[in-house]
């Protein structure tokens, strides 16, 4: 059955996993993984755009602690492959797979996305949605609801409220914001410094986008890490970073554990750290960094 729903004020045809007879019950699903998102602008130079959205929905669903949601470190790897999802599935090692593409057209954004049964390699639902750009962080919230809905997932009235909780973005800062963390991944000295400048220019076009205030701090870590400025320097600039990232988003799991991590290994703060970690995994149960990083804080 073909179901036409209006979203944001845009018709969308939607097709459910509702047989023409009688209701087909959706599978109780787990485990899951998204795949990269297609990029259909046909343009390469949006590819960060594509993975943007991929890891924005990771993000969104892995704040629902009844699902175990692979990482972005797994699942990039699937970026272009033509492997059947029954098979990927297999290897990750999950109940269902999410597969979808995204548009950007202009200041929209048009995302599809469809639900796969592992087992039986069935798709058992698929939605479409367009919306204005400076609302794409409530959509990917809105997305990761109705994924939990279809696969019968307990959302916990906090958890619901985080994914709706998500405000308005500048489209500008966002694209920054994305091609940042684009070069952030490499983390070469280069990309580093061209990091720092699209983060920084995030900020000069929204000085209150918090996650750009993570991604700064980021990036000070990976120059001391990779001993590319001294440890004193970087300790100083991510502890205001994070601490104003903070103050603008008390919800945001990246900040407290990019904090709780300056507070292990920098200042050896042992109790806040522990706190940290813990802050970050209950705002974020399925965050692979946040765990790893709170049992070497365990450890010391």
């Amino acid at each position: 059955v073909v179901v036409a729903l209006n979203v944001g004020g845009l018709r969308d045809r939607v097709l459910t996993g509702v047989g023409a007879r009688r209701a087909v019950p959706l599978p109780r699903i787990e485990s899951i993984a998204v795949l990269p998102l297609e990029n259909l602008s046909g343009d390469p130079g949006q590819e960060y755009f594509a993975d943007g959205m991929t890891e924005e929905l990771i993000t969104d669903l892995a704040k629902i602690g009844a699902l175990k949601v692979i990482a972005r470190s797994s699942v990039m790897r699937y970026k272009g492959t033509k492997k059947p999802a029954s098979e990927i599935a297999k290897e990750l090692n999950v109940d269902g797979i999410i597969e979808g593409s995204v548009l950007r057209e202009g200041g929209q954004v048009r995302i599809t996305a469809k639900l796969i049964e592992a087992s039986t390699d069935k798709n058992v639902w698929a939605e479409s949605y367009r919306r204005d750009l400076r609302s794409v962080l409530a959509l990917q919230g809105e997305i990761a609801g109705v994924i939990a809905e279809k696969v019968r997932a307990t959302v916990t009235p906090s958890e619901r409220a985080r994914l709706a909780s998500a405000r308005t973005v500048n489209p500008e800062a966002y694209e920054a914001y994305l091609k940042g963390w684009q070069h952030l991944y490499r983390f070469t000295p280069q990309d580093l410094d061209t990091a720092l400048q699209y983060f920084e220019l995030a900020l000069k076009n929204d000085s209150n986008y918090a996650p750009a205030y993570v991604g700064l701090a980021q990036v000070w870590g990976g120059r001391a890490q990779m001993g590319y400025t001294s440890p004193r320097e970087a300790r100083a600039k991510r502890k205001v970073l994070l601490l104003k990232a903070i103050e603008l988003d008390r919800t945001l799991a990246a900040a407290h554990y990019a904090l709780a991590n300056s507070n292990c290994y920098y200042e050896w703060d042992w109790a806040r750290a522990e706190a940290g970690f813990k802050r970050a995994i209950e705002l974020d149960p399925n965050y692979p960094d946040a765990r790893a990083s709170y049992s070497h804080c365990l450890m010391f």
